[in-house]
């Protein structure tokens, strides 16, 4: 070894020592580590690199393989504080003669493709330890990059026409148009045949498999942005590939309104199904939300009639009848005694009888009874009662609708407890215009219970199904895999929506 360059490597071993042994937690390891670094930095400093940029079309040749002349781009290298340009010969080669060691930052431009930027590795793997510091200062070595380049316009680019649609409207079977929206197609350099086809080949120089090596990239002008039509349709130029270039399609958020079916009224949250229209956001960064489930009818049943209470002594009740079968007047033979009004009931046969009861809270016992209507069709087989019960539930009635829009079926849920006369039912639907169907409900008297529920006349102007589709939809983004000069037709959808 020259002995210049011995005497700076002694010099600088002793610096490191008298530098580390200020410090009192310095291990001998720690020093030697020290040494050996500055001493392999020593070595390896100094010697010119001389890079260069190879650009390759990937519009008309398979990658590693020139097709397509790649003469006049600009290439940019940044290094140290300093900017070189060059301009790519007949070949596609750009070089820049004086670079040193490290990494390196280049920018690629050429009209008809996608504007590169990349950071390069072109320190190179051996050490000139064998050599004198002139030797070493003056010794030019070598690294290069194969650069890929995409094409953005015609003939190399590719076609992407496509339709958006979204769920704008829950209450038909059609997703609906998106317009306004905003479609970008983006390379997928995470797409690991991307880093496959075009970052591996392009590794390697003369001298070292690694001077040369790509760290980083991006290309800039690879995103195309279109806007959708009215009619939600889009085309996009993309760059493209002979060997293939993934490609990510997404969809920009979307704010509009969506028209659903809703049990309950958006404003005050009051039990009214019918149907609405909400404010929603189609975005590929949150699910979607859940498709409210709305029933195509509703039955509601009136309370039960029977109040609660406890009976501690049943009354004794007669009564006379007038020649249409309606109570004529009623006696109290015995009020009993009750811990609550009761009702006053006529069982048996007849219609509509109804009775006003006037009870005593301070004994709990009946002290007359009035007659509000009179009703029809009693006979003498019929029974007078006070009543009370110690537990009350509703009806619960659960419509089927068949496919020809109609009430079909009726399904008792509950059977409900506590009812005498036959309830008031009302059919509640969200759709405009449906005909109310008619039903008849079957009530024990004896164990205050719903036996039965028939249908009378079945109604119309229902669905089977509501909101549609049942489940929610995300959006999501779309893959292809795009050839040069090639048209693809890609549907893309929003999905259901986040509201």
């Amino acid at each position: 070894m020259n002995k210049k360059l011995t005497f700076s490597l002694m010099a600088a071993a002793m610096l490191a020592l008298a530098v580390t042994s200020c410090k009192k937690d310095i291990s001998e390891e720690e020093l030697l580590k020290n040494q050996l670094a500055q001493t392999d930095s020593l070595l390896k400093r100094g010697g010119v690199i001389k890079y260069t940029v190879k650009l390759v079309s990937a519009a008309g040749s398979a990658m590693l393989k020139a097709g397509v002349s790649m003469e006049g781009a600009k290439v940019m290298a940044y290094q140290n504080d300093s900017m070189y340009t060059a301009t790519t010969d007949a070949n596609g080669f750009a070089t820049f003669k004086n670079m040193r060691i490290g990494t390196v930052a280049v920018n690629v431009k050429m009209d008809g493709y996608a504007e590169v930027d990349y950071i390069a590795d072109i320190t190179p793997a051996e050490s000139l330890v064998n050599l004198s510091q002139t030797q070493i200062m003056n010794t030019i070595r070598y690294a290069s990059t194969m650069v890929p380049m995409f094409p953005i316009a015609d003939p190399g680019c590719a076609t992407i026409t496509g339709k958006v649609t979204a769920e704008l409207d829950l209450t038909n079977t059609t997703p609906e148009p998106a317009p306004g929206v905003k479609v970008t197609a983006t390379v997928d350099i995470d797409d690991p045949d991307f880093v496959a086809r075009y970052i591996a080949p392009t590794q390697g120089t003369t001298s070292s498999p690694s001077a040369g090596r790509i760290l980083k990239y991006a290309f800039s002008d690879a995103s195309v942005t279109a806007t959708t039509a009215a009619d939600g349709t889009y085309t996009l130029k993309v760059p493209a590939s002979i060997n293939g270039l993934p490609i990510k399609l997404s969809v920009a958020d979307f704010q509009t309104t969506q028209k659903l079916y809703l049990e309950n009224n958006p404003i005050d949250d009051s039990f009214a199904p019918g149907e609405y229209t909400v404010p929603v956001l189609f975005t590929k960064n949150q699910n979607s939300s859940p498709i409210p489930f709305v029933k195509p009818l509703y039955i509601k049943v009136s309370p039960p009639d029977v109040p609660l209470g406890i009976t501690y002594r049943n009354a004794k009740l007669s009564f006379t009848l007038n020649s249409e079968g309606g109570v004529e007047n009623i006696n109290i033979i015995d009020g009993g005694t009750y811990s609550s009004k009761p009702i006053v009931v006529l069982i048996g046969g007849g219609l509509d009888a109804r009775f006003n009861v006037d009870w005593n809270p301070n004994n709990g016992s009946i002290q007359g009874i009035s007659i509000i209507n009179k009703g029809s069709r009693y006979d003498n087989t019929s029974t007078l009662l006070a009543k009370l019960t110690n537990k009350v539930e509703n009806i619960i009635l659960e419509p089927i609708i068949d496919n020809d829009r109609t009430l079909n079926q009726i399904k008792i849920i509950n059977k409900g407890i506590g009812y005498i006369y036959k309830p008031e039912i009302k059919f509640i639907s969200p759709f405009n215009g449906f005909v109310e169907p008619h039903i008849s409900i079957g009530i024990n008297y004896w164990t205050t219970e719903c036996y039965s529920a028939s249908i009378d006349s079945q109604g119309s102007g229902f669905k089977n199904k509501t909101n549609i589709p049942e489940n929610n939809i995300n959006a999501i983004e779309y893959n292809l895999n795009v050839l040069s000069s090639n048209n693809y037709i890609q549907s893309l959808s929003l999905g259901t929506g986040n509201r």
